[in-house]
């Protein structure tokens, strides 16, 4: 009696404990195990046929018998199979390990599942998965251990594609089990003021795959804004929700109401077609500034007098110094020029001249007539060198002290140095042996005499203004010649002028769609051309396609830096286009190039004169390349910003991505408009940096660039 008891008991212990952690797994109740190996290891696929966009469950069943449980001291090694050309999301178990008796035998079983999803019809393979686990040799602790690998079956199943047979003609490739929500975010709005409609698509099947519907709204206009998705890979099917963002423009003032949307789908547990609808919602529209237009109606006129367009297409802006080839060969040749001139007229190694300052100090005391007559020289020789002054013209009584005074030299100084020149002429030309002075000697008193003066005097001297002079005849002939480069022009081509045409014809008539999609064509065909783009953003604006308004007036801008016209319209955006990327300086385009140019050059030259001089050039080359240098580098990064080279124009706003994929972590949501940086691209991926620190990846049909790149 004993025995049945006991069996019976377990029976229901077993029971009770399958209840609580629910219905095993297939690969538990449909693996035979092996009961010879204490860890066998078995893998299977269910359903083995799956519609396309279908779940197919891949599970991997690991089981230990007791023995082997007590004696495995670390974890086994899994490595779970490639399952290429499918999508494939982990699913995470409810609970842990499971225990149950496979053939009357007590095993522990631990199982991987993971959700697949066939894109395409045909069958598909999945190789066998490895298993590493170690027991030891002996029970002793130190004993060593023995590594055992197992590989599960190769497994397959077959994906079919969904039924013709009552597919509904709005269905986009939907599979699985879904319901449908809408909401609103503001229940009430302006006419020409857009707000978010929200459509949430929730249930059980693959949500990254549910494809956008289309919807139309017969009182507004609709436009694609964000999709968000959400997974819950807890259960055993894969679910989630998905919701879907459009920016809906009224045009109609009064009660409206959001008819229910509908979301058609394949049920492959009904083997049939259905669909979901979203409950209505109902918006109070007020009457706004602005009325937006919809396909079908009159479009609404441009009575606003601040955006009327620009009646010719102008000429071509400049292409910037940097792509001319000119340009580019003196800044190549300027360094050159110094390295060639210092190579053929290459200074002589010579001692420097001694100053008039030594010269005096090694005349000393002597006063014969000859001492005398070199103090007067080296006197003379300095005042010349330090005032430019021509001692063969100041003769006169007083002309030294006039010529000093206005050297800037104190009357006191210019008296006295007057006063020294006449004695050291009565001495030198006395006809008799000079007297030494009392005091001081001659030599001193010279001495004294040019320290007064460089001390006072506020000229330059005669070195200084012949290379002002020199500086001024070399920069003069190459500011000319970049000038002249930069307002070169091309003639627009002839198609231009006729797209042009036809998209002011087109905005007189209030057609700003094909107004905008006219002077489009103009500004791909003249892109130098600042009034196709100023038009463009106008007729797009009107058109309320914010994204081509951005991109028109931002060109046209920067072609452009001092139009205050388009800078004024551009207020009129809701992402910010005076701060950050968007900011456009207004100084002229090319001045600041040409200015660098100018100060690389003319540095150049006047270091190679200098070297041609066989005078020292090392401060003029050295001043060069850290002035000049700064400036053209400053220049260039102008130019390419004014170019928009990296830049790009956010046209559909969608999450940013923490890496290049649907289902990674999602980040901020750039605005309509935003101007950004595209740092990096990778296949239909682009990882974008915006203002505030913002950057993720985001797909790049959803940017436009905004320069030639």
């Amino acid at each position: 009696m004993v025995a049945p008891v006991l069996g019976l008991v377990l029976l229901l212990q077993g029971a009770a404990q399958g209840a609580a952690q629910g219905a095993s797994p297939e690969v538990v109740t449909r693996s035979r195990v092996d009961h010879s190996r204490g860890v066998d290891f078995h893998a299977l696929v269910v359903p083995e046929t799956v519609y396309v966009g279908q779940q197919a469950t891949y599970q991997l069943g690991v089981f230990l018998d007791q023995d082997t449980r007590q004696r495995i001291r670390r974890n086994p090694e899994f490595q779970p199979p490639e399952t290429r050309s499918l999508m494939s999301y982990d699913l995470r178990e409810r609970s842990g390990s499971l225990s149950q008796n496979v053939d009357g035998r007590p095993y522990e079983i631990h199982v991987f599942r993971r959700a697949v999803f066939p894109l395409t019809p045909g069958r598909y393979s999945i190789p066998q998965a490895r298993l590493t686990y170690a027991l030891p040799q002996n029970s002793s602790f130190f004993s060593r251990e023995e590594s055992f690998s197992l590989r599960s079956e190769a497994v397959s199943f077959v994906a079919i594609e969904p039924p013709t047979s009552g597919r509904p003609a709005d269905w986009a490739g939907a599979v699985g089990s879904w319901t449908a929500r809408a909401r609103v975010d503001t229940l009430r709005g302006r006419t020409g003021e857009p707000f978010v409609l929200t459509l949430r698509i929730e249930g059980q099947g693959n949500v990254t795959l549910l494809p956008r519907p289309k919807i139309a709204i017969p009182w507004a206009t609709v436009v694609n804004a964000d999709e968000r998705v959400k997974l819950d890979s807890t259960p055993s099917l894969l679910g989630g929700a998905k919701e879907f963002d459009w920016l809906v423009t009224p045009a109609t003032p009064g009660a409206q109401r959001v008819p229910p949307l509908r979301y058609s789908y394949f049920n492959p547990r009904t083997k049939r077609y259905e669909s979901a609808e979203s409950n209505p919602v109902e918006v109070r529209v007020a009457v706004g500034s602005v009325a937006a237009p919809i396909e079908g109606q009159p479009e609404a006129a441009a009575s606003d007098a601040e955006l009327a367009i620009r009646p010719v297409l102008g000429d071509d802006t400049a292409l910037p110094l940097s792509s001319n080839p000119v340009v580019l060969i003196l800044l190549a040749l300027a360094p050159i020029a110094v390295l060639a001139s210092w190579m053929v007229r290459r200074p002589r190694r010579v001692r420097a001249a001694p100053t008039a300052k030594q010269q005096l100090a090694s005349l000393g005391d002597r006063g014969d007539e000859e001492a005398v007559r070199e103090v007067r020289r080296v006197l003379v020789s300095g005042l010349q060198a330090r005032t430019s002054l021509d001692a063969a013209r100041l003769t006169a009584a007083g002309a030294w002290t006039m010529a000093l005074r206005k050297a800037g030299v104190t009357p006191e100084s210019s008296a006295a140095v007057e006063g020294l020149m006449l004695a050291l002429d009565a001495a030198c030309f006395a006809g008799s042996a000079p007297e030494q002075p009392a005091g001081a000697g001659w030599a001193a008193q010279a001495r004294e005499a040019l320290r007064l003066v460089d001390a006072e005097a506020c000229g330059p001297t005669r070195t200084t203004r012949r290379t002002a002079t020199a500086l001024v005849r070399t920069v003069a002939p190459v500011a000319a010649v970049l000038l002249t480069v930069s307002t070169l022009v091309a003639r627009e081509p002839a198609d231009a002028r006729e797209s042009f045409a036809l998209g002011t014809t087109a905005y007189a008539g209030n057609d700003f769609v094909r107004a905008a999609r006219h002077f489009s064509d103009a500004a791909r065909t003249a892109p130098r051309a600042a009034n196709a783009w100023a038009n463009l953003g106008t007729a797009a604006y009107l058109a309320h396609d914010t994204a081509n308004a951005v991109l028109g007036w931002q060109r046209a801008l920067r072609l452009d830096p001092l139009d205050g016209e388009t800078r004024a319209r551009l207020q009129r955006i809701r992402a910010p286009q005076e701060s950050g990327l968007a900011r456009v300086p207004p100084v002229p385009a090319r001045l600041p190039s040409v200015l660098a140019l100018v100060l690389w050059v003319a540095g150049w030259t006047a270091a190679a004169r200098q070297a041609w001089g066989r005078r020292p050039a090392w401060r003029l080359v050295t001043a060069t390349l850290l002035v000049g240098g700064a400036a053209v580098s400053g220049a260039r990064t102008l130019e390419r910003r004014l170019e928009g080279i990296g830049l790009a124009v956010v046209t559909s706003p969608a999450p940013l991505r923490a890496v290049p994929a649907l289902g990674a972590d999602t980040r901020a949501t750039p605005m309509v408009g935003e101007i950004t940086q595209v740092l990096e691209r990778r296949g239909a991926w682009a990882l974008l940096r915006l203002d505030g620190g913002r950057d993720g990846w985001i797909p790049v049909e959803r940017i436009s660039p905004l320069g030639r790149d």
